[in-house]
C-alpha cells in the first residue's frame, strides 16, 4: 500500500508524457501494479521495485504509444518543465525559454530523451539502464551525449 501511494503520481506523470492521455496513463499505472502483485504472488525475486515499475509502466506506454503513431512532442515538453521547475510561464521571457528547450530536446534522439526524463524524475544510472535495457555506461553516454546537444542548440538560440 505504502509503495502505492508513494509511485503512483511519478509514474502517472511519465506514462501521461508518453501516451498523452490521462486515462491511459491511469490504466497503464494500475496494470502495472497488477503486474507486480501477480509476480509478488508467484514469489518472483524483485530486487528494486521502483526500477521493475518504471521499466513495466515504460515498456507498456512505449507500445502503445507505437501503436497510436504517437510522436514525443509532449517528451519535450514535459522534459522543458523538469528542466526549468516552472511549469507555467509567468512571463514572455518565461515562454520564449520554453519554446527554445523544447525546440532543443527534439533534436535529440528517443534513447537521450528517455535518459534524460528518467533522470529528471529522481532515477540512478543503473534503474535508468535496467528500465531501457542498456548499461550504465550507456545510460551515461546517452546523458553526455543529450547534453550537450542541449546545451550547443540551447546556446546557438
Amino acid at each position: 500500500m505504502e509503495l502505492y501511494a508513494t509511485m503512483r503520481q511519478p509514474l502517472l506523470g511519465y506514462a501521461y508524457h508518453v501516451v498523452g492521455s490521462s486515462g491511459e496513463a491511469e490504466d497503464l499505472v494500475q496494470n502495472a501494479f497488477l503486474k507486480l502483485f501477480d509476480q509478488l504472488k508467484r514469489d518472483a525475486k524483485i530486487l528494486n521495485m521502483r526500477s521493475w515499475l518504471y521499466r513495466v509502466v515504460h515498456n507498456m506506454a512505449i507500445d502503445q504509444a507505437r501503436r497510436k503513431g504517437f510522436h514525443d512532442a509532449l517528451n519535450a515538453e514535459w522534459l522543458s518543465r523538469q528542466i526549468l521547475n516552472n511549469p507555467v510561464p509567468s512571463s514572455e521571457d518565461d515562454l520564449i525559454r520554453r519554446q527554445r528547450i523544447a525546440l532543443c530536446l527534439k533534436a535529440l534522439n528517443e534513447r537521450e530523451r528517455r535518459c534524460l526524463m528518467l533522470r529528471a524524475e529522481g532515477l540512478t544510472y543503473a534503474e535508468i539502464g535496467d528500465i531501457l535495457g542498456v548499461s550504465e555506461k550507456a545510460v551515461s553516454v546517452y546523458l553526455v551525449r543529450g547534453l550537450k546537444k542541449f546545451e550547443v542548440r540551447h546556446g546557438r538560440s
